[in-house]
């Protein structure tokens, strides 16, 4: 578990990355989408109290959001997953 909606939406605050209460472009009705520095992160959760057990990120600059993404997932001890490689890559 990542920690809940609300936990992550404060500990992403901390990376420049926040919610512009923007819904999925696919129209569903769970998940927020927050932007960031060379990206938007996508956490699907119904419940903003529920465990949060995945994000998925898409980098629309790699230049600005790697550098993010790998002091986040050290300062956090999460492992970022590249879904079309399946490499992971851990941090710290």
């Amino acid at each position: 578990m990542l920690g809940t909606m609300e936990e992550l939406t404060g500990i992403f605050g901390r990376y420049n990355t926040a919610s512009d209460n923007a819904t999925r472009a696919d129209g569903s009705l769970s998940g927020t989408i927050l932007h960031g520095p060379g990206m938007y992160l996508e956490i699907f959760s119904d419940d903003a109290r529920a465990p949060v057990r995945q994000v998925m990120v898409t980098m629309t600059d790699q230049d600005f959001a790697f550098p993010v993404l790998t002091r986040l997932a050290r300062e956090q001890g999460w492992t970022l997953l590249d879904p079309e490689s399946g490499q992971r890559l851990r941090f710290g």
